[in-house]
């Protein structure tokens, strides 16, 4: 399957944007102590990156092999975030499979790197088009592509039950002092996409977490983007 050169370059601006405002959210949340999931916001910064090289040569950056080793180690620390977080859910009762899908989104990306690796010198920097019969396991690449997508479509379901920003400040300015949100609570379930507060970090009053509905929509982003690449592949 070839990819058209406007659409790949289209997807390409959508991800160093979405890399642009996930970068933002880590400085807006260190410099107003607002609350966010760091370690997601982070890995989609370069998640945003490295799609947007991967769809146009262009933009690559990082050495050969880099990509591999970064999205590697974010599969292993996610898929043992997401144990972790089955485990704590299944006692609470309430499973919410939010880091199971960013450890996929993890393995996805290795898999498109390692696929990508194999043409990269037929490529030669011309564009998307080649990317097409890239995938050296097809069935696996379409489960790859099939998972990423049923997740954007249960985060787009779940959109309009995430609280909106006025809410959460409205929330904010009703705690008198320094609170910390119990892990697992709801209003730490509706403080983020997925994440819960840890117990750790305090919700500061005027402070409210930044927007979780922007935050899925960097999810439904990232899960577009990558089936596409995936099915680009095939």
């Amino acid at each position: 399957m070839a990819g058209q050169t406007w659409l790949a370059d289209t997807f390409a601006g959508v991800m160093l944007l979405t890399a642009a405002y996930c970068l933002a959210r880590l400085v807006i949340s260190w410099r107003q102590h607002r609350r966010t999931d760091h370690q997601v916001d982070a890995i989609h910064v370069l998640m945003g990156v490295a799609m947007a090289g991967m769809l146009v040569p262009a933009l690559r950056v990082f050495w050969a092999g880099g990509w591999e080793v970064i999205f590697g180690a974010g599969t292993v620390w996610f898929g043992w975030q997401a144990i972790r977080e089955y485990r704590d859910r299944a006692a609470l009762g309430r499973l919410r499979p939010h880091h199971a899908q960013h450890a996929l989104g993890c393995a996805a990306m290795v898999y498109m790197f390692a696929a990508v690796t194999t043409v990269a010198k037929a490529a030669s920097g011309s564009g998307t088009g080649n990317m097409g019969g890239a995938a050296r396991y097809p069935t696996l690449a379409l489960v790859l592509g099939i998972a990423l997508f049923g997740y954007v479509v249960w985060t787009a379901d779940r959109l309009p039950a995430l609280a909106r920003v006025p809410a959460l400040v409205a929330r904010a300015v009703a705690v008198p002092s320094p609170a910390v949100v119990p892990a697992g609570s709801a209003d730490a379930l509706d403080a983020s996409p997925g994440a819960a507060n840890d117990g750790r970090s305090p919700q500061r009053h005027g402070a409210p977490p930044l927007s979780p509905r922007l935050a899925a929509c960097v999810e439904i982003a990232m899960g577009v983007t990558m089936g596409y690449a995936l099915i680009l592949m095939l």
